[in-house]
């Protein structure tokens, strides 16, 4: 079996038995936690930045990132709490077995996911600088079609966030009086 095979099938197998521990509601507030914390911290940092400046004699560009940092990081762990009181739930409903099948299956295709955009990097420098010879990508089986899942995915949702535009750390508040 072909390294490539080897390493794809360790990922997605970690994927699985770490969504089966887990469950399904936990893998996706994980996903949702991490998505929805990085728009969150990018449109709702403000509130935080204006809390520590009036508080905090530092730099502006430092209270933007620790704004950003910290409405993150309170939106990853609420959302996580969420998921995990719902699996709490969801084992008292005596769904904890379905949960943990389900949450097996999502992890493996969270797993595939990651290495089809990794794939796609290692794609985009394979061109100019040889990471991976081409005779092994052709000898693995599953390379190519892991390496077809996130265009099929990531098109959809990328025309869903065309719109979406993250501020600039840099800019100076134009509403922020230093007291």
């Amino acid at each position: 079996m072909p390294v490539i095979d080897i390493l794809l099938l360790t990922a997605i197998g970690f994927g699985v038995v770490r969504g089966l521990f887990k469950g399904l509601f936990v893998e996706i507030a994980t996903l949702l936690a991490l998505v929805l914390g990085a728009y969150g911290a990018a449109y709702f940092s403000n509130y935080a930045s204006d809390f520590l400046s009036s508080h905090l004699d530092w730099s502006e560009k430092t209270i933007a990132i620790s704004a950003f940092v910290i409405t993150f990081v309170v939106i990853v762990i609420a959302i996580s709490l969420a998921g995990k009181a719902l699996t709490k739930l969801a084992s008292f409903a005596a769904l904890g077995l379905l949960n943990k099948i389900l949450g097996g299956v999502f992890g493996g295709l969270k797993m595939t996911l990651i290495c089809s955009v990794l794939i796609l990097v290692v794609e985009t420098f394979n061109g100019s600088i040889s990471i991976v010879p081409d005779e092994k990508i052709q000898a693995s089986t599953l390379y190519k079609p892991v390496q077809f899942l996130a265009p099929a995915i990531l098109p959809a949702f990328m025309s869903r966030t065309q719109d979406i535009h993250l501020p600039e750390l840099s800019k100076p508040k134009e509403n922020n009086p230093k007291p």
